[in-house]
């Protein structure tokens, strides 16, 4: 193939993710279960649920709310200092009980906006599952806790547009 033909198919590639990527995603409030985020476009609806789905099908994120109690009469600095017990050795502990296994493989504390967010991504696999890849991000406010967990089979996850489905769904999640 000519270097002018290898050029030309590398940019219709690089516009063909650029334009996936471009794509607005439309804004989601549940004032009932007390969040919101975005859902990039293809994705389901949430619909009065929990769950959206990629376009492909391949990767569902699950929005969580609950209540905190211990948190109610906090300002928002004092609840972002209690996070930062969130280590990888929590989200392990967390995540791999029950008979599930997997991994950690990164884990940390991100900003958003005034919340304090910890993260972690990794492998986990449930007893008579395929094995799966995931990202969890939980933000929380005054007396509320909202958790977001985005899995997929790894070939579906790590489709770049999934990626971004996935970084746009929890990015703007937050409570309301």
């Amino acid at each position: 193939m000519s270097r002018a033909r290898v050029l030309l198919v590398a940019m219709a590639a690089a516009a063909a993710v650029t334009s996936v990527q471009a794509a607005d995603p439309k804004p989601y409030r549940d004032d009932a279960r007390g969040f919101q985020t975005m859902i990039p476009e293809g994705w389901s609806d949430f619909a009065g649920g929990t769950t959206t789905y990629s376009a492909d099908k391949s990767v569902s994120c699950t929005v969580t709310v609950s209540p905190n109690p211990r948190t109610a009469n906090m300002s928002q600095d004092q609840v972002n200092a209690t996070l930062v017990v969130y280590t990888a050795d929590v989200w392990r502990k967390q995540f791999f009980s029950g008979g599930a296994t997997g991994s950690i493989d990164q884990a940390g504390i991100t900003r958003l906006e005034a919340f304090d967010a910890p993260w972690a991504k990794g492998r986990i696999t449930y007893p008579g599952r395929a094995a799966a890849k995931f990202t969890v991000l939980m933000v929380q406010g005054p007396g509320k806790i909202v958790s977001g967990t985005c899995t997929g089979e790894p070939s579906g996850y790590d489709k770049n547009e999934n990626l971004y489905g996935i970084g746009k769904v929890l990015n703007y999640l937050r409570p309301t």
